[in-house]
């Protein structure tokens, strides 16, 4: 399929693509698929030195804040297609207007510098819990954090509605690698301080760090403009069995359980009926685009990273 994002640039060579939030945990394996599939790729940094990651993952460090049009506007000179994924804001900002306010001027600038499509990266905690299989014409039921992601998502989505911008939104699954959630998961079940919240009997939809970011390539490269794709890898599983699977790979106990009530207790009401939703989400559509998970199954990724994170100690099997 030829989309937009072909045409050459105004300015500069054509693929040129701009990464918001390059530096991040889910950014980097953006900059990555992108960079190995021949993209000309603009990390935006708004720390320079932060820019190595960048540089590791084949892209080229720019540095800017996506809450300052002049430099979100030299970064985007030249390029072709845009991904947000800008998330932690400085201790003066909060998340809310880097998620929010960051798409409004992604959207100002990718108008201003003839930008094909905007990529705007969410999550499906979006979804409500539910037993169905989760698809994108589900009713979405945000909270908390992910409010904040979807009202991003309708920032970029007004402007495709309009007219004005191709945008396009990707809703990844628990992506898991060496970082962001699961490292924090994965030590405090090493050390035994892990409480699954509930039965463990909801399910939860995973997907590897990179194969996320060469959904978000496909998604860039191939999505239809105005939609929403689910990635994930399509084999969902309960939380209980995958505590116990990552507990048996570092040859320690499983996890005990506590109740929905004590996590309210401890990490607060939104957070804790978060880990307990069933979310069971489908791939399928991301699949018609011709993007298959190189890892299927957390079985068989979550062994070798967990190598990775524990080298001296690491698990026993």
């Amino acid at each position: 399929m030829r989309t937009a994002l072909d045409a050459p640039a105004r300015s500069g060579p054509a693929r040129r693509v701009l990464v918001a939030g390059a530096s991040g945990f889910l950014g980097r394996s953006v900059v990555r698929a992108l960079s190995s599939a021949g993209y000309d790729v603009r990390g935006l940094v708004r720390d320079a030195a932060r820019g190595d990651r960048v540089e590791a993952d084949g892209g080229t460090p720019v540095v800017g804040d996506i809450l300052d049009l002049r430099t979100l506007k030299s970064a985007a000179t030249g390029c072709s297609g845009i991904v947000h994924l800008a998330a932690n804001p400085p201790a003066e900002e909060d998340a809310e207007r880097v998620r929010v306010d960051g798409a409004a001027n992604l959207v100002r600038i990718a108008r201003q510098e003839g930008v094909a499509r905007l990529v705007i990266g969410s999550g499906y905690w979006v979804y409500g819990s539910q037993s169905g299989l989760i698809d994108e014409d589900c009713p979405v039921a945000p909270q908390g954090e992910s409010g904040v992601n979807h009202a991003a998502e309708r920032e970029g989505l007004e402007a495709n509605r309009t007219g004005q911008l191709e945008v396009l939104v990707v809703r990844p699954g628990m992506v898991y690698g060496n970082g962001s959630w699961f490292q924090g998961l994965a030590e405090a079940i090493r050390t035994g301080e892990y409480r699954v919240v509930g039965g463990g009997s909801n399910r939860w939809s995973f997907i590897d760090r990179w194969d996320a970011g060469r959904a978000f390539r496909a998604v860039l490269e191939d999505g239809d403009p105005g939609e929403v794709y689910n990635a994930v890898d399509g084999r969902p599983a309960p939380l209980r069995e995958f505590a116990d699977f990552v507990a048996a790979e570092l040859g320690v106990p499983p996890p005990a359980t506590v109740t929905l009530e004590t996590a309210e207790r401890a990490v607060g009401a939104i957070a804790a009926r978060h880990l307990a939703a069933d979310r069971p989400t489908s791939g399928a559509k991301l699949r018609r685009l011709g993007w298959r998970p190189q890892i299927p199954s957390y079985r068989l990724g979550v062994p070798e990273l967990l190598r990775e994170m524990f080298p001296r100690e690491g698990p026993v099997r």
